[in-house]
């Protein structure tokens, strides 16, 4: 049986590698050594452990074909700090000598940014900056959050809401997903601004039922919007429209671990993208790791096949090949707009039964 199983396994290697590596490269790698920063312990170590593991799997599959210019892959934990992330940066740099970088969060691009893009190596970047992107070496393998909340708002609007409450981290790159959400939407907003540190969210959720609003919008790191939403369902009056952006579907499992039965948020709107994952990386993650796919794994897997993709041992030649990259992803169209973002394709959902459904 265990042939078998075996033999599955190469087939999927194989086909995998027949898709990713079939066409032309913009040149030939002949080896290089690649960095990845992760959230590997914390609050959010699940998602960066999903990121790692798509990296993981594409570097196997890779070297696997290419026995002969094989690619290195060190990985560091930021623990979603600044401090640990400037210290996995210069690890990497310095001591591991990598060629280019991939790197998960926002926590950890906020505080190399600079490093980085004075070094000018390609880097291939998951969570939004906290900074307004502009033309440089970063370029956003997830898809523009940003152009996303635009989306989000506009589909609020659409739906007849003209006021809404909107309750949010006060950190930059939320700032700029509210700030974009407002221009979507268009109408009139009360702001609940809660600090990045905050433990009680009870002084918060009251503010937030004041006035018994009909509209609601979460914009929060996952463990945060939990609790904040516990105490705002104990304390609402009446229960609104709920509203949560993207950073819902990345924290589901908090949520559902903080909150219990996730039913009391049936009804609630759920902004998100349209990454449909090929069903032969499907395979090929549970072949590996034994479980589906989770969330971020396949934007891990893009990251490592987009810089090999476009390799060039000039750093500046690399960099303008990735911003012209065009080709199919596991996780859909991998393409930049002209400030280094990928092109977005948003979807709603809805959720029943406690779990999210798309909306058509």
């Amino acid at each position: 049986m265990k042939k078998y199983t075996w033999a599955i396994v190469v087939v999927i290697v194989i086909a995998i590698i027949g898709i990713y590596f079939g066409t032309k490269n913009s040149q030939k790698p002949a080896g290089f050594s690649m960095g990845l920063i992760s959230i590997l312990s914390g609050e959010y170590a699940a998602v960066g452990e999903n990121f790692r593991n798509g990296t993981v799997l594409a570097m196997e599959q890779y070297n696997v074909s290419h026995p002969d210019a094989q690619i290195k892959l060190m990985i560091e934990d930021d623990g979603f700090t600044g401090g640990k992330a400037v210290t996995a940066y210069q690890k990497l740099v310095n001591v591991d000598k990598i060629d280019a970088l991939i790197n998960v969060s926002t926590a950890s691009i906020d505080a190399i940014y600079d490093l980085v893009t004075k070094n000018g190596m390609p880097v291939a970047q998951g969570g939004e900056q906290g900074r307004v992107p502009t033309d440089d070496n970063v370029l956003g393998i997830y898809p523009d959050s940003i152009a996303s909340e635009r989306d989000y708002g506009a589909y609020m609007r659409g739906k007849g809401i003209t006021e809404m409450t909107l309750v949010y981290t006060k950190i930059d790159a939320m700032i700029r997903f509210v700030d974009a959400f407002k221009q979507g939407f268009q109408g009139k907003t009360t702001d609940v601004v809660i600090d990045s540190a905050e433990t009680d969210f009870r002084t918060h959720a009251l503010k937030a039922t004041s006035g018994n609003p009909k509209a609601i919008g979460i914009f929060m790191f996952p463990q945060q919007g939990a609790q904040f939403m516990k105490e705002f369902l104990k304390l609402a009056k009446n229960k609104p429209t709920i509203f949560f952006d993207t950073n819902f579907v990345s924290g589901y499992t908090d949520y559902q671990r903080i909150m219990g039965n996730l039913t009391v948020l049936d009804g609630s709107i759920v902004g998100g993208m349209k990454l449909e994952d090929t069903q032969t990386f499907k395979d090929a993650y549970k072949a590996r790791y034994g479980t589906d796919a989770p969330f971020l794994s396949d934007i891990g897997y893009d990251s490592f096949n987009l810089l090999v993709k476009t390799y060039s041992p000039d750093k500046a030649t690399w960099v303008a090949n990735m911003k012209n990259a065009d080709f199919p992803g596991v996780s859909g169209e991998i393409k930049f707009g002209p400030t280094g973002n990928r092109t977005p394709e948003t979807k709603m959902m809805v959720i029943q039964g406690g779990k999210m459904v798309d909306l058509k």
